[in-house]
């Protein structure tokens, strides 16, 4: 009795078969849950690098060949004005700046600084040899890096915001080679910003373009908080490139990407870095949407497991239990008929060896 008990006690064979199915399941599915979807997420993290990474590069390139097209023009008209004079220079100044959205001055200063010829007139016989686009010109081709306008702000038309440039300034000489001034430009700001406005907004992405001395010269996000903590702008500010998934002032997560400034042609440098972000939730999103979608069908597949487990237990299990019953019945001396299973060849091996045990057994009676 006490033998029967002990054995009652024990776990039956199917109980540990689905045990081991289910923890095996568990285990197995968990696993591969968190391989999936860390892959699948720094998969999506990299195809949003690569996408910002183009994004970026053609705002860039197309923010290039904008100021490249104004640099054209600049050296064009240095290329004419060898031997003009002031009055012929200034009809070719006024030409190029035109309305004034993109270019709000041009004009041509001697060596000693006094300008002589300008659109519109404005600045005639002032002088800027203190300024560093006349300073730099003197020296070759030269392109500064955005500043608030000081002799024009109250000469132009006044603007929502302080009229800021950013300047190119070549030398002239005469036929004998000899420096004659500087043709300068003061390009708009505000046409950089509207431009990389439009684009951004196309490419949905947000643009911050970091000067020289670590001042934002333009950017695309309104009202921009404060950046000086910004990882990103850190980044920018020494020059190094990064990609990082960071929180910004204004509270949302972005993920961010920092690029020098382009190469483009001839065009001089600002000393221009990029910082680009985008929507954060653009990188956590399809990456999550694709674990819900893993877990339905990790579930799915435990639960076709399971079933599977389920008929393997009646079809092969329960009839090798009966037969144990029926070995148990036969070693107690009660007349029970010896179980008969082909289910599996060692079923059917303990199946004839019963019945030859019990045929001896009624022999020896």
């Amino acid at each position: 009795m006490g033998k029967n008990t002990a054995q009652s006690r024990l776990p039956s064979l199917a109980t540990i078969t689905v045990a081991f199915v289910f923890v095996s399941a568990v285990v197995g599915l968990g696993i591969a849950y968190g391989v999936i979807s860390e892959r699948a997420r720094a998969f999506e993290e990299a195809s949003l690098q690569r996408a910002l990474e183009t994004r970026t590069r053609g705002i860039q390139t197309a923010l290039a060949q904008g100021l490249y097209r104004e640099w054209n023009g600049l050296n064009a008209i240095r290329n004419q004005a060898v031997d003009q004079s002031p009055d012929d220079m200034q009809r070719r100044l006024d030409t190029i700046v035109g309305n004034g959205e993109v270019i709000s001055w041009a004009g041509f200063a001697e060596t000693d600084g006094t300008v002589i010829a300008a659109s519109g007139g404005l600045l005639l016989g002032q002088n800027v040899g203190e300024r560093q686009w006349f300073r730099e010109g003197l020296k070759g081709e030269f392109a500064g890096d955005a500043h608030e306008a000081l002799l024009l702000s109250s000469l132009l038309p006044s603007q929502d915001e302080p009229l800021r440039f950013v300047d190119f300034a070549v030398d002239l000489k005469d036929s004998e080679g000899a420096v004659r001034g500087v043709l300068g430009l003061h390009l708009n700001v505000a046409w950089i910003e509207r431009f990389i406005d439009e684009m951004a907004e196309a490419l949905d992405l947000d643009i911050v373009i970091v000067g020289a001395t670590g001042g934002i010269s333009a950017s695309s996000v309104p009202n921009l908080p404060d950046l000086s903590n910004l990882g990103s702008l850190q980044r920018a500010r020494a020059g190094a490139l990064g990609t990082s998934l960071e929180e910004w002032p204004d509270g949302g997560v972005y993920y961010t990407l920092t690029v020098s400034e382009l190469d483009y042609k001839g065009l001089p440098k600002f000393g221009w870095n990029i910082v680009a972000r985008i929507d954060g939730s653009a990188a956590t999103i399809p990456a999550r949407q694709m674990s819900d979608y893993l877990i339905v069908r990790l579930v799915g597949l435990a639960t076709m497991l399971l079933l599977l487990t389920a008929l393997y237990v009646v079809a092969f299990i329960r009839p090798f239990s009966r037969l144990a019953v029926n070995a148990t019945e036969i070693a107690e001396g009660h007349d029970a008929y010896p179980m008969e299973s082909n289910r599996t060849r060692e079923m059917s091996m303990i199946s004839s060896a019963l019945a030859r045990l019990q045929a001896d057994s009624k022999r020896h009676e």
